[in-house]
């Protein structure tokens, strides 16, 4: 059997979609309880080194990242989205987008080393010449795992990415506070990344150990390019706005002040990010394989979204009534400036999740056009208003995303659900109990905090957050229908945990069994 046999025969989804309720949700949980540890790690490793580690020292790394976020959309040019949403793709195809990714990754670490004195100008500071050349590296090792990781992706074998994450980030953590503690300051942070970017490269060429072969000019690519380049194109675009808070506080305001806002943004969108991150990996390739099938892929979409809603409108109404307490546990006193900024930036992320999971629609039925022009749209707002909002300083730049997330409902629920099975009514009738119960929830414990103000935070967090689940769950059981859809929810986990699907051989040929159901 030759090398591309091979391939068609380990790559096969037919028994993925065949069952794909219960490969999703079974991959949604192994992501899950990786995503959960990874979690419990970062927020670890942050109250950590937030004590190990000047505010000042972790500002200029974050400057640097802003610059280099930008260029790394260059790295994967979208081709791995193209190798997950294609129905079929051949051994060769992988090949060629494997060295088109090499040879990116390449290019943007030379281009990002040769920019390093203008990013030091820029911020006028001269450490971040040296910082900047070695987070160069990164892109390097980046080029090297794209498809890798995409095929994994594309066969719901998300237990094995996650464990490599989980693996990566725990390995680069222990270093980086050890080096903390040694005092080496800002390279802690600095060589945390370089480190997790190597073992993330070796971990996901373990867990898939293809190894592709030499690029050939007779298999064309154009197609798959074509779709990678609107993505990309999208991705950079939102990546600029997602760093512009970054270069336009540390521009202004230097700094101190860029770490108080970045703090503040990842202790809100890090957790939510493990939460939702198993969902977007589930969703793409699931959603890829239903294009043909519009009641389920309208079915699999809602319970998708109801999930999003659950995994971001609780923690996101939690966070609006203590983020004192909040960042006085995780971030020590010294980062109490936080406080008001997480406090804003949570009404945002209270819709933002589920509304920019409609772009999910444009990419997985192939509208990457429609899907950049929707990006330049949003992310054109969001730049113009922090352009306005930076002249009040942190708490401006807050209050610039959240006008801008409330401001672009409607527009982006319309052009992405547009010639699609979905209806802006579907999204608003899918949303409701989460958003209801999660309201609910908000009042019952800002009621707590006024009954008990003289708890210690570490306290008030632990028995605030009891008291926030079971006013959810009670909330959204009262409701009409929401018992229905709870019990729903449940059966699916259960169905996943009964039930395994076949692991198929490279050598052996494929049957898959006759275990149709909606997903």
């Amino acid at each position: 059997m030759n090398r591309s046999e091979k391939f068609r025969r380990l790559f096969c989804t037919e028994a993925i979609r065949k069952d794909l309720r219960t490969s999703s949700v079974r991959a949604a949980g192994y992501t899950w309880a990786a995503g959960t540890a990874d979690f419990v790690l970062r927020i670890g490793s942050t109250a950590i080194l937030a004590r190990l580690v000047l505010p000042e020292q972790f500002g200029l790394v974050m400057m640097v990242m802003a610059v280099t976020a930008i260029a790394d959309q260059f790295r994967d040019l979208g081709l791995s989205t193209a190798t997950v949403q294609r129905k079929e793709i051949s051994h060769q195809e992988v090949t060629n987008l494997f060295w088109i990714n090499v040879l990116a990754g390449t290019l943007i670490a030379a281009v990002v080393c040769a920019a390093a004195s203008l990013v030091s100008e820029y911020y006028k500071e001269p450490r971040l010449t040296l910082i900047t050349c070695i987070l160069a590296t990164n892109f390097i090792f980046g080029g090297l795992m794209v498809q890798h990781q995409a095929l994994l992706t594309r066969q719901l074998r998300l237990g094995h990415t996650s464990s490599v994450r989980l693996l990566s980030s725990g390995l680069s953590t222990i270093l980086a506070i050890a080096l903390a503690w040694a005092g080496f300051g800002y390279w802690a942070l600095v060589w945390r990344e370089v480190v997790r970017s190597a073992l993330l490269t070796a971990g996901m060429w373990l867990c898939f150990p293809w190894v592709p072969g030499w690029p050939c000019r007779k298999t064309s690519v154009r197609e798959m390019l074509g779709f990678g380049a609107h993505l990309s194109a999208a991705n950079i675009v939102a990546t600029i706005s997602s760093s512009i808070d970054r270069l336009l506080i540390g521009r202004f305001w230097g700094a101190g002040p860029v770490a108080l806002y970045r703090q503040a943004y990842q202790l809100l969108v890090v957790p939510m990010d493990q939460l939702l991150g198993p969902m977007f990996q589930v969703t793409q390739p699931g959603l890829s394989m239903l294009q043909g099938d519009d009641s389920r892929y309208r079915r699999f979409y809602q319970k998708v979204l109801t999930v999003v809603c659950i995994a971001s409108m609780p923690p996101s109404a939690f966070v609006a009534i203590c983020p004192a307490e909040i960042t006085r546990v995780l971030l020590g006193r010294k980062w109490l400036g936080c406080a008001e900024v997480l406090a804003i930036l949570s009404l945002g992320t209270f819709i933002k999740a589920p509304v920019a999971w409609s772009g999910h629609v444009l990419i997985t039925r192939g509208r990457s056009k429609m899907y950049l022009a929707l990006t330049l749209i949003q992310n054109l707002a969001l730049i113009v208003f922090m352009l306005i909002g930076v002249q009040w300083g942190i708490s401006g730049v807050a209050v610039a995303d959240v006008a801008a997330t409330y401001l672009l409902i409607a527009p982006t629920l319309y052009l992405s659900y547009k010639d699609s099975p979905l209806r802006i009514g579907t999204f608003f009738s899918t949303i409701v109990r989460p958003a209801i119960a999660s309201i609910v929830m908000a009042i019952v414990l800002a009621v707590f905090r006024r009954v008990v103000p003289t708890l210690v935070a570490p306290m008030f967090l632990t028995l605030g957050g009891l008291v926030a689940l079971a006013v959810f769950i009670l909330a959204w059981v009262l409701m009409p229908g929401g018992k229905a859809e709870l019990a729903g929810l449940l059966s699916d986990v259960r169905s996943a945990l009964q039930r395994r699907l076949p692991r198929l051989s490279p050598l052996e040929p494929v049957v898959v069994a006759d275990q149709s159901q909606p997903a």
